[in-house]
């Protein structure tokens, strides 16, 4: 238990020593006094509209989830919601995004869903995510006209997109290979990881088998093909948000241009950070927009924007977690718990068949 104190309380530290070092890093160019005269002058009834594309997003997110979910459960939509807004929330006011488990915690919580199966819609949903987003940032960067005056910034945007995207290449490749070749890809992860330790290739080993598990229910083509609607409509709000907002700070951007900084936003919050993500997300709003508002002219409402665009997101999120939380549903204690173990597949469990044929 002290054990688990203690490497909780040093991820919450070097988590709060990475979001200071990229808050310093944001606002060491521009006068705080500034950013507040910006905040002042912004027609801030666009925030209005903003949240409620964020209430629209969350349901669809959530919505999205209980697609992937429907072959181990069928969970009611007021336990997903529950799992999605706890969960959501868990993931901004963590450290290092250990939100991440909550959700397949909650939601294996109470019912038949196992958690491994359930950390397995997790790994579908960020796999395709990961790679949508980094395809739209590269097509994004395309299409659009930075007119920024630092070709580094350019530089690192385009770097960044094409990095992730391999990232998540690859990570779609094994996913595929291991859903093939459940035995091999399991006795892989051992031998790569028994030299560095043997108890962590076990440990490895028997959770890459658990999640393949989850992976390999599948629902049927017409639920996949409505899961990349969703995900195409969950990601259509994000930009549109993002570019609706800006338009209250003066910032008048195109599609492309909102869709740039929505990838780079993604790609900036990936990056290990403390509570709120803060720091990084910031830092990632700022140097996306200033590749099309460059020069001090605009440096005060780009800050105030990327705050209030963080402000938003964070709000939304923790009010729909703690409405649970105050009326009892679920404690907090249950989000710094240790991630879900993951649990033994049953043997006498059939495979699945989708109906229409399986993907």
């Amino acid at each position: 238990m002290k054990h688990s104190v203690a490497k909780r309380l040093l991820q919450l530290a070097v988590g709060l020593a990475i979001s200071v070092f990229f808050i310093w890093l944001s606002l060491r160019e521009v006068a705080l006094g500034n950013v507040f005269d910006a905040l002042e002058q912004a027609d801030l009834r666009y925030l209005a509209p903003y949240l409620a594309i964020l209430v629209a997003i969350h349901f669809c997110r959530t919505l999205r989830w209980g697609i992937l979910l429907e072959p181990i459960g069928k969970p009611t939509f007021d336990r997903l919601n529950l799992a999605s807004a706890v969960g959501f929330m868990g993931l901004v006011v963590m450290p290092f995004r250990l939100g991440e488990f909550a959700r397949p915690l909650l939601i294996a919580e109470h019912g038949k869903i196992r958690s491994s199966a359930a950390m397995g819609s997790i790994v579908v949903e960020r796999v395709v995510d990961g790679l949508a987003m980094a395809l739209v940032l590269f097509v994004a960067l395309f299409f659009s006209t930075p007119v920024t005056s630092d070709p580094s910034q350019l530089a690192w945007a385009r770097r960044g997109g094409v990095v992730v995207f391999c990232i998540f290449l690859v990570i779609l490749f094994f996913s595929a290979l291991a859903y093939a070749k459940r035995e091999f890809a399991v006795g892989l992860v051992r031998r790569l990881t028994t030299p560095i330790s043997s108890k962590l290739a076990d440990k490895l080993a028997e959770m890459l088998d658990a999640f393949i598990g989850g992976l390999r229910l599948v629902p049927d083509r017409r639920k996949i093909a409505l899961f990349f609607a969703m995900t195409l409509a969950y990601w259509a709000m994000n930009g549109f948000g993002l570019q609706l907002l800006a338009l209250g700070f003066g910032l008048d951007l195109d599609v492309a241009a909102a869709f740039t900084i929505l990838g780079l936003l993604v790609i900036g919050v990936m990056i290990p950070a403390g509570p709120g993500m803060l720091g990084t997300f910031q830092g990632a709003i700022i140097l996306g927009t200033e590749l099309f508002f460059p020069g001090e002219a605009f440096k005060s409402a780009v800050f105030a924007y990327a705050w209030v665009v963080w402000a938003a997101q964070f709000g939304q999120q923790v009010l729909f977690g703690l409405y649970y939380v105050v009326r009892g549903r679920v404690s907090l204690s249950r989000l710094w718990q240790p991630a879900p173990e993951p649990d033994a597949e049953p043997k006498s469990e059939p495979e699945p068949t989708a109906p229409g044929g399986a993907l």
